[in-house]
């Protein structure tokens, strides 16, 4: 396995090199995700992180840009045009007792409004059925019509709370987020995995959400055990007709020899029956 490795300076004009795109529509609630935080965020639950917008540092008292509950997450009231540019998330990292810094660099751009499809949420079902200490992947499945590429968003929270702080050391996260298209129709699908299914699943609302500048969409699902008593059925359902056809067999066989016994008896009787002689 070999590994290259490509180092920019640190200016403006690298950025475009080390940015991760993200993409807003215009006048809308846009969002910001800081990526790839996955490994940091699960061994330091309590880490710190700020957002910038260029060199300048984006506060709590800042109106236009709003926390989302998720550290990892920018909310940006009624993206305008100029919203657009570059970002920089700052996350805070302590490893065997010293401070570092992880950076990412975001780019957003600004879309101006199109027709965008209204988004349907076809999975998951309301009850999804899971065995305790297995891993489980429920997918959010979401039809965007058959026009082109959407600028719908998927996500998942667990109790009204983003997934990642919700489950700060990743026990319970999210997949990928992928458009695809299938006889011309257009979907996006994002899983919610546990690693492995707990107890206390089974007492937390999930939600699945889609939303574009047209319309936003939610589904709730739980997680149900599966039944203890349902299983044994199913395995004790062989055994139960085994039981069955044998003893069929069995009282097949002794109505047999019930009927063989009279057959005997009453043959008996008839050969030892004296009947009167006849007159001379």
């Amino acid at each position: 396995m070999s590994v290259e490795l490509k180092v920019f300076k640190n200016t403006e004009a690298s950025l475009p090199h080390v940015s991760y795109l993200q993409i807003s529509a215009l006048s809308t609630t846009g969002l910001l995700v800081c990526p790839d935080l996955k490994e940091f965020i699960s061994s330091n639950a309590d880490g710190k992180i700020q957002w910038y917008k260029g060199a300048i540092l984006l506060d709590k008292g800042n109106k236009e840009f709003l926390s989302a509950g998720d550290p990892t997450r920018l909310l940006i009231s009624n993206t305008s045009m100029d919203d657009a540019g570059y970002y920089r998330c700052v996350m805070t990292f302590t490893y065997n007792g010293q401070e570092y810094n992880i950076t990412r660099n975001i780019e957003l751009r600004v879309k101006g409004t199109t027709t965008e499809p209204i988004p349907v949420i076809i999975s998951p079902l309301e009850t999804i059925p899971a065995s305790l200490g297995s891993r489980l992947i429920v997918p959010c499945k979401v039809f965007l019509g058959t026009g082109t590429s959407s600028n719908t968003i998927v996500w998942w929270l667990a109790n009204s709370t983003f997934i990642s702080a919700a489950y700060p050391r990743g026990r319970v996260t999210e997949g990928l987020h992928p458009q695809y298209s299938e006889n011309d129709e257009n979907y996006v699908e994002v899983s919610l995995i546990f690693d492995p299914v707990t107890r206390e699943d089974l007492h937390t609302d999930f939600k699945c959400v889609a939303s574009n500048p047209r319309s936003s969409q939610s589904l709730h699902t739980t997680v149900k055990e599966v039944s203890s008593t349902f299983s044994w059925s199913i395995a004790l359902a062989p055994l139960s007709l085994i039981i069955l056809v044998v003893g069929a067999i069995w009282m097949r066989r002794r109505c047999k020899r019930r009927a063989g016994k009279t057959y005997g008896l009453t043959k008996l009787r008839t050969d030892n029956q004296d009947f009167p002689s006849s007159p001379n």
